[in-house]
């Protein structure tokens, strides 16, 4: 057993420092928990699918406003061709052999027209969906966007809560170790360091809380035959053992 020695009350006293450093652990272990937040990773990763989707949209969108453009600008070329034949028609310019060409001609450009006019329907119609897509892209873009904002902004405030308590602990911690003497925290630093976290805990009857296990009758033997002072560890987990 070691020679590091300090009254009952004192080694009694680590058991709140256990407490306290068990504390300051969870807010660690919580820091790093929302700085890598599955949330809100999950959330931009998601932002950005849709931002990276969003190009091929507006593409999309430009390609299908020039068809309707184009096809509109067709059916109208269209429209004047059939409207100055039409009008040279009515005006009986030209022979009867001129006149029954103009009519062919006009009879030829108005089927043309609808044809066409069909197409800039369908184009304009065309593009309408595809600027619909695009508007309603940027939509879900921007609703996406306000969530990554409000879950940073949760994570912040949540953040600031635990680093407050962080802070809080640790000076409370600071002060009662200033209690110990040197060898003693020492020790209990020591074997908090190997022991995943747990320097000190309290010997129940044949059990170590700090193993969780029950000590041989040979090892309660040993700590039962220790002088007060004498400070008792458990030999499955070499933390400090606090008796009584």
């Amino acid at each position: 057993m070691s020679e590091v020695t300090a009254q009952p009350a004192v080694q009694a006293r680590l058991l709140e420092l256990q407490e306290l450093d068990t504390a300051l652990d969870q807010a660690r272990t919580q820091i790093r928990r929302l700085k890598a937040d599955p949330e809100h990773a999950r959330l931009r990763a998601r932002a950005q699918e849709l931002e990276d989707a969003l190009p091929e949209l507006e593409d999309a969108a430009r390609t299908a406003d020039r068809a309707g453009a184009e096809a509109s600008e067709k059916a109208a070329a269209t429209r004047a061709r059939r409207d100055r034949t039409r009008e040279r028609l009515e005006a009986g310019q030209g022979g009867s052999k001129e006149l029954q060409a103009m009519q062919h001609e006009d009879d030829t450009l108005t089927a043309l027209l609808d044809e066409h006019e069909g197409a800039a329907l369908e184009a304009m119609e065309a593009a309408d969906e595809a600027e619909s897509r695009l508007a309603a892209a940027r939509q879900t873009l921007e609703q996406a966007r306000a969530e990554v904002d409000a879950r940073a902004a949760e994570v912040r405030r949540e953040g600031q809560v635990v680093t407050q308590r962080g802070r809080d602990l640790t000076q409370r911690r600071t002060a009662l170790a200033a209690v110990f003497p040197a060898p003693l925290l020492a020790l209990y630093e020591k074997a908090r360091e190997r022991n995943g976290g747990i320097g000190a805990a309290r010997l129940v009857g044949r059990r170590s809380q700090a193993s969780g296990t029950e000590l041989s009758p040979a090892d309660v033997a040993r700590i039962e035959a220790l002088p007060p002072a004498a400070v008792a560890r458990c030999p499955e987990s070499g933390a400090i053992l606090v008796r009584g």
